[in-house]
Protein backbone atom coordinates (compact mmCIF):
# COMPACT_ATOMS: atom_id res chain seq x y z
CA UNK A 1 0.00 0.00 0.00
CA UNK A 2 1.57 3.28 -1.24
CA UNK A 3 0.34 6.00 1.49
CA UNK A 4 1.18 10.04 1.30
CA UNK A 5 3.16 11.74 4.36
CA UNK A 6 3.05 15.19 5.29
CA UNK A 7 5.34 17.15 7.51
CA UNK A 8 7.40 20.03 8.11
CA UNK A 9 11.65 20.32 7.66
CA UNK A 10 13.41 22.47 9.96
CA UNK A 11 13.11 25.48 8.06
CA UNK A 12 9.02 24.99 8.51
CA UNK A 13 8.47 24.26 5.29
CA UNK A 14 5.47 21.76 4.65
CA UNK A 15 6.46 18.74 2.75
CA UNK A 16 5.25 15.59 1.74
CA UNK A 17 6.20 12.73 -0.19
CA UNK A 18 5.04 8.50 -0.63
CA UNK A 19 6.16 5.70 1.48
CA UNK A 20 4.88 1.97 0.38
CA UNK A 21 3.77 0.49 4.07
CA UNK A 22 1.45 -2.57 5.00
CA UNK A 23 -0.87 0.25 7.10
CA UNK A 24 -0.78 3.09 8.19
CA UNK A 25 1.27 2.02 11.58
CA UNK A 26 3.78 0.43 9.96
CA UNK A 27 4.08 4.01 8.00
CA UNK A 28 4.55 5.78 10.61
CA UNK A 29 7.34 3.75 11.98
CA UNK A 30 9.48 4.11 8.77
CA UNK A 31 8.86 7.64 8.86
CA UNK A 32 10.27 7.97 12.34
CA UNK A 33 13.20 5.60 11.69
CA UNK A 34 14.16 8.11 8.70
CA UNK A 35 13.79 10.64 11.69
CA UNK A 36 10.35 13.00 9.84
CA UNK A 37 7.68 13.63 11.98
CA UNK A 38 4.62 13.73 9.59
CA UNK A 39 1.90 15.28 11.06
CA UNK A 40 -0.54 13.66 8.43
CA UNK A 41 -0.73 10.19 7.09
CA UNK A 42 -2.96 9.58 3.90
CA UNK A 43 -4.12 6.49 2.40
CA UNK A 44 -6.88 3.92 2.86
CA UNK A 45 -5.51 1.25 4.97
CA UNK A 46 -6.19 -2.31 3.72
CA UNK A 47 -9.29 -4.55 4.96
CA UNK A 48 -8.63 -5.94 7.86
CA UNK A 49 -9.72 -9.73 7.08
CA UNK A 50 -8.22 -11.79 10.34
CA UNK A 51 -11.16 -11.17 12.45
CA UNK A 52 -13.54 -12.19 9.70
CA UNK A 53 -11.37 -15.93 8.82
CA UNK A 54 -11.44 -16.55 12.52
CA UNK A 55 -15.03 -15.98 13.03
CA UNK A 56 -15.75 -18.09 9.79
CA UNK A 57 -13.31 -21.07 10.89
CA UNK A 58 -15.18 -21.25 14.21
CA UNK A 59 -18.63 -21.03 12.40
CA UNK A 60 -17.49 -24.33 10.18
CA UNK A 61 -16.56 -26.29 13.43
CA UNK A 62 -19.85 -25.34 15.20
CA UNK A 63 -21.81 -26.18 11.98
CA UNK A 64 -19.47 -29.45 11.90
CA UNK A 65 -20.02 -29.78 15.96
CA UNK A 66 -23.74 -29.76 15.38
CA UNK A 67 -24.06 -32.25 12.25
CA UNK A 68 -21.92 -34.52 13.78
CA UNK A 69 -24.44 -34.38 16.82
CA UNK A 70 -27.13 -34.98 14.59
CA UNK A 71 -25.59 -37.48 13.13
CA UNK A 72 -24.35 -39.47 16.17
CA UNK A 73 -28.11 -38.74 18.19
CA UNK A 74 -29.85 -40.75 14.88
CA UNK A 75 -27.31 -43.87 15.81
CA UNK A 76 -28.36 -43.50 19.17
CA UNK A 77 -32.09 -44.90 18.91
CA UNK A 78 -32.55 -46.36 16.27
CA UNK A 79 -35.71 -47.85 15.85
CA UNK A 80 -36.45 -51.10 17.53
CA UNK A 81 -37.26 -54.45 15.59
CA UNK A 82 -40.72 -55.38 16.14
CA UNK A 83 -41.63 -57.62 18.84
CA UNK A 84 -42.02 -61.15 17.47
CA UNK A 85 -45.66 -62.08 17.44
CA UNK A 86 -46.13 -64.15 20.77
CA UNK A 87 -48.57 -67.43 20.86
CA UNK A 88 -51.87 -67.68 23.03
CA UNK A 89 -50.04 -68.63 26.37
CA UNK A 90 -47.23 -66.25 25.94
CA UNK A 91 -49.61 -63.66 25.33
CA UNK A 92 -51.57 -64.79 28.23
CA UNK A 93 -48.51 -64.77 30.74
CA UNK A 94 -47.61 -60.92 29.64
CA UNK A 95 -51.32 -59.64 30.20
CA UNK A 96 -51.24 -61.69 34.11
CA UNK A 97 -47.49 -60.05 34.36
CA UNK A 98 -48.72 -56.46 33.17
CA UNK A 99 -52.15 -56.79 35.65
CA UNK A 100 -49.51 -57.94 38.15
CA UNK A 101 -47.24 -55.39 37.96
CA UNK A 102 -50.22 -52.16 37.84
CA UNK A 103 -51.79 -53.44 41.07
CA UNK A 104 -48.66 -54.43 42.82
CA UNK A 105 -46.91 -50.53 41.82
CA UNK A 106 -47.41 -48.09 44.77
CA UNK A 107 -50.32 -45.93 44.66
CA UNK A 108 -47.94 -42.58 43.73
CA UNK A 109 -46.67 -44.28 40.98
CA UNK A 110 -49.69 -46.64 39.80
CA UNK A 111 -50.81 -44.31 37.00
CA UNK A 112 -47.42 -44.23 35.52
CA UNK A 113 -47.32 -47.87 35.27
CA UNK A 114 -50.73 -48.42 33.74
CA UNK A 115 -49.83 -45.98 31.34
CA UNK A 116 -46.37 -47.90 30.26
CA UNK A 117 -48.20 -51.28 30.94
CA UNK A 118 -50.76 -50.35 28.33
CA UNK A 119 -48.17 -49.17 25.50
CA UNK A 120 -46.07 -51.89 25.63
CA UNK A 121 -49.02 -54.50 25.28
CA UNK A 122 -50.13 -52.33 22.28
CA UNK A 123 -46.44 -52.79 21.25
CA UNK A 124 -46.73 -56.95 21.55
CA UNK A 125 -50.72 -56.35 19.68
CA UNK A 126 -52.83 -57.00 22.89
CA UNK A 127 -55.90 -55.61 23.72
CA UNK A 128 -54.78 -52.65 26.81
CA UNK A 129 -56.31 -52.73 30.09
CA UNK A 130 -59.19 -51.12 31.69
CA UNK A 131 -58.29 -48.26 34.60
CA UNK A 132 -58.58 -50.11 37.59
CA UNK A 133 -61.15 -48.67 39.16
CA UNK A 134 -60.23 -45.32 42.02
CA UNK A 135 -57.26 -44.43 39.49
CA UNK A 136 -56.52 -40.74 39.19
CA UNK A 137 -54.59 -38.93 36.02
CA UNK A 138 -51.50 -38.05 37.23
CA UNK A 139 -52.54 -34.30 36.29
CA UNK A 140 -55.49 -34.09 39.21
CA UNK A 141 -53.16 -34.49 42.04
CA UNK A 142 -52.20 -31.33 43.43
Amino acid sequence: MTYKYLYQDKQNRNCEGEIKAWDRNDAYLQLRKQGIRPYRVIGDDPLNWRPWAIAAGYAVLLALVFVLAAMLAGRAHPSAPPAPPLSADEAAAFRARAVDAVYRAPEAFRYNVWKGVNARLAERGLEPLPRPEGLRDEEQFP
